[in-house]
């Protein structure tokens, strides 16, 4: 008798599982994200480095046009050699300007990406206790977009990130 139990009961357990529901939810992390307070800390400090990236490089430009413009205003009279010698420099200085835009551009980009990696890890953690806390099994990002379809009935799980990280 007590085996025919346990047959019933492993036999039955499969079932049992099979019946528990998946919970699938979604989130929009760039929603949430763009609510973080040290977000407007981060592209203010971003933007000022920006600006003076960009004083830097309009120095470098204003030296650029002075230097053809005397070139173009005195090159007629000039020696051969001394023209050799301006053209030399007006490349050398193209040659800097352009180095330093890919440098400024490199710069900033590892700037925000150091700025905004622990926000962007405080976000993923919300995001994973929140799913553990309510138990889905996967919960998608919409910003992502990779999700194709998307139910009026799936589970937004946005709020409560918000909510765990104490935003509105």
């Amino acid at each position: 008798m007590f085996k025919k139990i346990a047959l019933v009961l492993l036999c039955a357990l499969p079932f049992s599982l099979m019946a528990q529901e998946v919970k699938l939810g979604h989130v929009n992390s760039q929603e949430i994200l763009s609510a973080m307070p040290e977000r407007v800390t981060i592209e203010k400090t971003i933007k000022d480095l920006q600006d003076q990236w960009e004083k830097e490089m309009t120095k470098m430009r204003e030296e650029y046009y002075a230097k053809i413009k005397e070139f173009q205003d005195k090159q007629a009279t000039m020696p051969e050699s001394i023209k050799q010698a301006r053209q030399s420099e007006i490349a050398e200085l193209e040659q800097r300007i352009s180095t330093f835009q890919q440098t400024a551009s490199t710069d900033l980009g590892k700037k925000q990406q150091e700025l905004f990696t622990p926000v962007i890890d405080k976000v993923k953690k919300a995001i994973n206790e929140v799913g553990a806390e309510n138990g889905y099994l996967y919960l998608f990002d919409l910003s992502t977009q990779g999700i194709i379809y998307q139910s009026p009935k799936s589970n937004d799980v946005t709020p409560l990130v918000k909510k765990k990280l104490g935003l509105k």
